[in-house]
């Protein structure tokens, strides 16, 4: 078991995970709050979630109302309705994401069951220096640190419980809440480019209450600082040396 002091323990789960899992940026831990938070600035200009993440990643702590939310993540976290007037025609039209208005209507379906409408204040914090209890904490990784979370969260249970949506907002925030299971996006091409992501980037939202479990499990898991056997090393250098010149 993991030596975790009491002292400053959101301090101690980013430095334990960062760590490990190679991150750049800090995990983000996030909040829906029915009541302003006390002590935190609040954003003063429109923006999009998939940019306060990446704000957040690089250290800044603020909050946001469902007004300032200029993207469709406004409706999809329960906060208000879409600010994007005629949303299937700009989907469909404009942004090119989907061949019909039948196929918007689809998914927008399913992103409004899935809505926490938990209030009207979206908090955002690196893990390390949130004073508040987050919902849950989103890692924007790559697909080997993304592998490597979901094998410690399935370590005892050899459940994986995962869940995929799309966009951003609902996949790796709306989905952990409502469905308490791991919620991983791609990212779209439209949030690539508003939140500056890179091409290897992936997001990966996790209930708050799983992460202590995930955490628990990194000295005992090869997915976390378990030193594994070297059968699968030895085996693969093997099994290399087998395959055939693809040069010739």
């Amino acid at each position: 078991m993991l030596d975790i002091k009491m002292t400053s323990p959101y301090t101690q789960y980013s430095e334990i995970l960062s760590k490990t899992l190679e991150l750049e940026g800090s995990p983000v831990a996030i909040a829906i709050s029915r009541e302003p938070p006390s002590g935190i600035k609040q954003v003063t200009r429109g923006v999009t979630v998939c940019m306060m993440l990446q704000i957040a990643r690089r250290g800044s702590v603020f909050w946001a109302s469902g007004k300032q939310i200029i993207c469709g993540a406004r409706a999809h976290l329960g906060m208000g309705k879409t600010p994007i007037p005629f949303t299937e025609d700009f989907l469909v039209h404009r942004e090119k994401l989907f061949s019909s208005k039948a196929a918007v209507k689809r998914l927008l379906t399913s992103l409004k069951n899935m809505a926490p409408k938990l209030g009207n204040h979206l908090i955002f914090s690196p893990l390390e220096k949130a004073d508040f209890v987050p919902d849950l904490v989103v890692f924007i990784a790559t697909p080997a640190q993304v592998s490597r979370i979901l094998f410690l969260d399935a370590f005892e249970t050899g459940e994986f419980e995962l869940a995929h949506q799309e966009p951003l907002c609902s996949g790796s925030i709306a989905m952990p809440i409502t469905t308490h299971k791991i919620g991983i996006s791609f990212l779209d091409i439209s949030c690539r480019f508003l939140g500056k992501y890179r091409p290897e980037e992936m997001t990966v939202g996790v209930p708050f209450d799983k992460l202590l479990g995930i955490i628990e499990n990194i000295g005992h898991s090869a997915a976390g600082s378990a030193r594994q056997s070297n059968l699968i090393k030895f085996a693969g250098n093997i099994l290399q040396k087998r395959l055939p010149d693809t040069d010739t």
